[in-house]
């Protein structure tokens, strides 16, 4: 069980706490500061005041104190305590998406639309091999599921992403989560935090995954032979302009 800290809105284990005048204290492990959760407000007698009578009138009946009266006080907001649902750890469930979803985007899907509002994409064109998955993704998206209460594991697992170039992927399958665990507090704050990543400018000198090392070598030989060419054309600029200066 865990609860968000009101100051650092940081998911923190409950594991230890205290009492104090009656209300429960939790101190936050990340920034130190007390939740604190005061005891319920209890109802207080009412006493009502009449004024005697006067001399020859009737007397005046005095009501009881109504029991759905209860004084004014002001209320300790409650501990926010957060559970996450459980996802079964099979590769359907934690790489495909649920029924009634874009498969793209997973985004709600209409029964009679033919084509993503979201994303855009027509649904009878969509081609999983299009949207491929990098095995080293794959099996660090698996190993966070089990342990996917601790947070320190999502960042490192949303800076891998952001090395390799696919932490738009990243954000895929935070949405597959939440469309599996809608209540997920967890994933949706993975997902937010992909979406804040992915605003940020952060150069990365990691190529992307998958770049066939041919690729690179090709790249290599252009530039090597672009060079040997210009060096050539200069050396028969310069001769070309000696014969003609020794002319005149």
């Amino acid at each position: 069980m865990k609860f968000q800290c009101d100051a650092c809105e940081r998911l923190v284990p409950l594991e230890t706490y205290r009492t104090e005048a009656g209300g429960l204290v939790v101190t936050c492990g990340r920034c130190g500061v007390d939740s604190r959760v005061g005891p319920p407000a209890t109802t207080a007698p009412r006493t009502e005041v009449r004024a005697a009578p006067a001399a020859g009138s009737a007397p005046v009946p005095v009501e009881p104190p109504s029991d759905s009266w209860s004084a004014s006080a002001p209320v300790t907001p409650a501990l926010r305590v957060v559970r996450s649902e459980s996802v079964p750890l099979t590769d359907d469930a934690l790489f495909e998406p649920p029924p009634g979803v874009c498969p793209k985007c997973v985004a709600p899907r209409r029964e009679e639309a033919l084509s993503c509002p979201q994303c855009g994409l027509v649904y009878v064109n969509y081609q999983p091999e299009e949207h491929p998955l990098s095995d080293v993704l794959a099996d660090a998206w698996r190993k966070l599921a089990a342990r996917w209460e601790d947070w320190d594991a999502h960042d490192r697992l949303m800076t891998l992403a952001v090395g390799r170039g696919e932490l738009a992927m990243a954000g895929r399958l935070y949405r597959i989560r939440l469309a599996r665990a809608p209540d997920d507090a967890v994933a949706r704050r993975g997902r937010d935090e992909v979406v804040r990543r992915a605003t940020l400018v952060v150069p990365s000198s990691v190529e992307p995954a998958g770049t066939p090392s041919v690729f690179r070598r090709l790249k290599t030989v252009a530039v090597g032979v672009g060079f040997i060419v210009v060096l050539v054309l200069a050396v028969l600029v310069f001769q070309h302009l000696r014969t003609l200066s020794a002319g005149y």
